[in-house]
């Protein structure tokens, strides 16, 4: 009863499919959502990939040809989940539309994901820095949230100030690969290289696409010869 008087006067709606949350176990996202997530990772995790850069692929290999031709800066990437509905959908309500209380379930996705095909130990935990402009219209800092609460789950030291964005940027989601190399050029500071000197770094963002924010931010972090691993939510 308490629930039906709640979701009358309050409208409790699903985060990523809208749909009313009518179950008790059910916070901020309903169950159906849940599982179609779930299915996904599973299919990720059951098909071949890249063992660098995370790409699935429709047959083993250890790498694929773009990593051949051109290795990235990373040592690994990995991706939870691919970017579709209704994990996209609860990725921008995170980011754009002030959803904060889904970075608990953000960080269970990268912990699993952690657990799972990673597991070693690392010095420090660092965040993708949000875009100065942007961030005067958040109240919080969306990666920089998830990856204080991997800190205490991991038990590796957060290390958020190093790593920081120095200029506004256009969202790089419209641009094209050339686009977004131009836009991000000279974006990306590290305020201490020494201090990551011959460091072992979990780099953390949210979404992979061309790989352009990874690439600029994995290349500072390696002048100083730090390795890198990269976790991101979907790709």
């Amino acid at each position: 009863f308490k629930r039906m008087v709640l979701l009358t006067i309050f409208v409790l709606k699903c985060k990523g499919g809208g749909c009313y949350l009518v179950f008790e176990d059910e916070d901020l996202v309903c169950k159906e959502c849940l599982g179609k997530i779930a299915d996904v990772r599973y299919y990720n995790r059951c098909r071949s990939k890249c063992q660098q850069c995370g790409r699935v692929l429709d047959h083993y290999y250890e790498r694929c040809g773009q990593c051949i031709l051109q290795s990235p800066p990373y040592r690994k990437h990995l991706s939870y989940s691919h970017y579709e509905d209704p994990l996209r959908e609860l990725i921008l309500k995170y980011k754009y539309k002030g959803a904060e209380k889904l970075k608990n379930l953000f960080a269970d996705y990268y912990t699993e994901l952690f657990k799972e095909e990673v597991n070693e130990s690392f010095d420090y935990i660092i965040p993708v820095p949000p875009d100065p402009g942007r961030q005067k219209k958040r109240e919080f800092a969306p990666i920089l949230e998830i990856a204080k609460i991997l800190s205490r789950r991991l038990e590796i030291p957060l290390l958020p100030d190093n790593l920081i964005k120095i200029k506004e940027t256009q969202q790089q989601v419209k641009l094209t690969r050339a686009e977004r190399l131009k836009n991000l050029d000279g974006a990306f500071k590290l305020r201490n290289p020494g201090q990551l000197k011959e460091k072992k770094v979990l780099l953390i963002d949210d979404v992979y696409t061309t790989g352009t924010t990874i690439h600029q931010c994995t290349r500072l972090l390696i002048e100083p010869e730090a390795e890198v691993v990269v976790l991101t939510l979907a790709r």
